[in-house]
Order: C-alpha cells, then structure tokens, then sequence
C-alpha cells in the first residue's frame, strides 16, 4: 500500500484556525500542571493526616456528567444565551465517547445560534483546555469561534461558526462559555468508571486492515477527503484521546474509507445502534448492524469491550465501498482486541 502525507493531497486546512485552537485547548493544561503543588515540596517529616486512598477510591470519588445534553441546553443561563436552542442529533460515536468519559458533547441548533458544547471531566480532558479564553479565526470560508473554562473540575469549550470575525462575535462565544459553565456547575453528576485502554495508533491499525485493498487502490492517502478543518466535536474527543478514528481516502474515485474505535464503549450498543439504525447483522459472533445510505455505508459492531464504526464513503454509486469488504475490515479489527 502506497500512503502519502497531507502536502501531496488536495485538502485545504484553515491553518490559522488550528493554530488559535491549538492555543485555546492546549494552554489551559500547561497553565493547570504548573498551578499543582509538587508531592516532592511537602516536608518529609511532615507528619501523616492519615493513610493514603488507594487508586480504587480515588477513582469512586471523581465525577462526570450524568445529566443530558437536554438537560443542560435547558439551564436559563445557557437557553438564554443560546436562544433556547435544542439538541442536535448525533453522528457517528463522538458524543457517546464523552458520554463514556463521564462528560457530554452537545450539537446545539436555534434561530439564533447553532454550535457545538464540550464538557469533560479535567482528568480526562488531555489538552481540551481549562483556562478561560475565547476568540475567533478565519476557518476555510468561514469564521470559527472557541471559548474554553473550567467548573468544579470539569473542562468546557464551546463552538460556533460565524461569517465574519467581528468583536461582536468574540462577546457572544464568551458568553455563550460562561453560560456552558453555568450549566456544568449545576447539571448532575456520577462517578466515574475506569477508563478502557486505547486501540493501536492507526498506522499500526492500517498495517492490519489494508485499506488499499478496501478501496481498490494503489495509492491511498491517510486522512478524509475535504476542504477545510475536521468538526469540532471529533477535535475535541481525539484531543482528550477518547477514540481512535483513523482515515484514508483514494482519489481517482473518491473513495474513503473511516474507522471509529470507542475504547469502553460496548456498553452503549442499545443506545447507539438504535440510533443509527440498519439491518441487525453479526460479525465472528459479534453483534453488528449495518447502514446503507445512498453515498455512505455503515457497520457498527459490538466488540468485547469496544465499539467499532467502519463506514465507507464515495461520489459515485456505481464504484460504492462495499459492505462485504467492511466487514472484513471489522473482522480484523475484532481480532485485534
């Protein structure tokens, strides 16, 4: 299989918006470890206030969300900022990997604002940020606006998209991040569950899988076929490393083929393949369902321990990515966990 970086490709990527992402998600983190105190700067002749927890009742005591995205978008301070927006439904396993991390990943959509709520507990949030900053940039053909916090240990940020980068904008993604955290300090929680390990990195996923072979080409390419930057939602959830969603395209047919592995996301099989829908199917004895649209197929298949999203994608009907061949694909993978 022939792979090329993304300087070969045709993809144009709103670098400026990942730069002032980059410095939203990432500089929070920074700013949370050096305000931690050292374990070594304690006195060693300090004496004892008692035995220390062990990891099983540290992790008991940590929290997440259990309320719903209905839940939050219906605190006033958000309804009020958002224009009583409702919730977007989902697509593919973005926001139930929140979910699974004890957080939420919110599609939100209003006469007055449509976008994107993230909260995260902080221990699991890897570089979504937990510092307050907000700001606009130009993302491809439009403006993207980013507000990052915390609130009583848990990392928020929020997203919307706007057609021009004006002050006025910069006010409304800072409100509309006060008012997500907000919402975060009073939705209810539930502790947390141990996390799953994280799949292989998808280089090694791609050595397995051969996707050359799936989308009948010499030369493919690891990343989507698109113009612009990935959603916000996947961003943020690959940012915490919650899933493991790899890529690969080919060009002459416009071929694409995607996986999604949730580390720990067996669990939510009823909730997410009656959403999806499709035709119940089994793979090696595993449930599965699959998806056929009409520029798009879909298998969801129900691991020991993981859920597994293999989708392929392409232009032209006539050279579709086969079902067979994704299952063969979710096959591999299933033998992999």
């Amino acid at each position: 299989m022939s792979t090329r970086g993304s300087g070969t490709r045709r993809r144009i990527t709103g670098t400026s918006l990942a730069a002032a992402a980059a410095v939203l998600l990432l500089a929070g983190c920074a700013g949370a470890v050096e305000a931690s105190p050292s374990p070594s700067s304690a006195s060693p002749s300090a004496p004892s206030a008692g035995p220390s927890p062990s990891p099983e009742e540290t992790d008991a005591e940590a929290q997440g969300i259990s309320a719903t995205c209905d839940d939050l978008l219906a605190d006033p301070s958000l309804s009020d900022a958002t224009g009583s927006a409702s919730s977007a439904e989902p697509d593919g396993l973005w926001s139930t990997a929140a979910e699974v991390a004890g957080g939420l990943v919110c599609g939100f959509d209003s006469s007055r604002l449509s976008g994107t709520i993230v909260a995260l507990p902080a221990d699991r949030a890897g570089s979504v940020a937990a510092a307050a900053e907000a700001a606009c940039a130009p993302s491809y053909d439009a403006v993207e606006c980013i507000g990052t916090g915390a609130a009583d240990g848990m990392a928020v940020a929020v997203s919307f998209l706007a057609v021009e980068q004006t002050q006025a904008q910069t006010d409304l993604v800072t409100r509309l991040r006060d008012a997500a955290l907000d919402a975060v300090r009073a939705a209810d929680r539930a502790p947390l569950a141990e996390p799953a390990a994280l799949p292989p990195s998808c280089t090694e996923l791609g050595d397995a899988i051969d996707p050359s072979a799936v989308l009948r080409a010499e030369e493919v390419f690891p990343e989507p076929i698109m113009e612009g930057d990935l959603p916000f939602d996947r961003r943020t959830v690959e940012a915490a490393e919650l899933v493991r969603a790899c890529d690969w395209s080919e060009l002459t047919d416009s071929r694409e083929l995607q996986v999604v592995i949730l580390p720990g996301g067996a669990e939510k099989w009823d909730e997410v393949s009656d959403r999806l829908g499709g035709t119940a199917a089994s793979v090696d004895g595993a449930d599965a369902t699959e998806v056929q649209e009409d520029n798009r197929v879909r298998l969801l298949v129900r691991g020991s321990v993981d859920l597994i999203l293999v989708e392929g994608r392409f232009g032209d009907p006539e050279r579709a990515v086969s079902p067979e061949d994704l299952r063969t694909v979710a096959q591999k993978l299933l033998a992999l966990s």
